[in-house]
């Protein structure tokens, strides 16, 4: 290995020598790792472990984010209905203004043709 390589680099190619060698000795380096590197078992075992921790951590906070957007979204509803009730006008003109755009819009494209 070159000395000007950096630990990730020298970490990287490592794993790609244990890769080869795991391919063309994979019952070897399993008894290996069950009799001589107990240490490193525990450390990819223990790996498996803090993914399952994350996955449920994960799955938690989008329960979390659901919850709090249904109930923005509930509240939101809830406003934008007492708003219609005091002042239904307002929301009928607009209505009729979108549509009437809306329709010109379409029509001009439709014409163009």
């Amino acid at each position: 290995m070159d000395q000007h390589m950096t630990s990730n680099e020298k970490i990287s190619e490592a794993l790609k020598l244990l890769e080869e060698a795991a391919k063309e000795k994979k019952d070897d380096i399993k008894a290996l790792i069950n009799d001589k590197y107990q240490g490193l078992k525990e450390v990819l075992a223990g790996a498996g472990d803090n993914m399952a921790e994350m996955k449920k951590k994960a799955i938690e906070t989008a329960k979390k984010a659901g919850e709090y957007t249904w109930d923005k979204s509930k509240d939101a509803a809830a406003a934008v209905d007492d708003n219609v009730r005091k002042y239904p006008w307002y929301y009928i003109g607009g209505v009729a203004v979108s549509a009437l755009l809306l329709g010109y819009i379409l029509g001009k494209k439709n014409g163009d043709k």
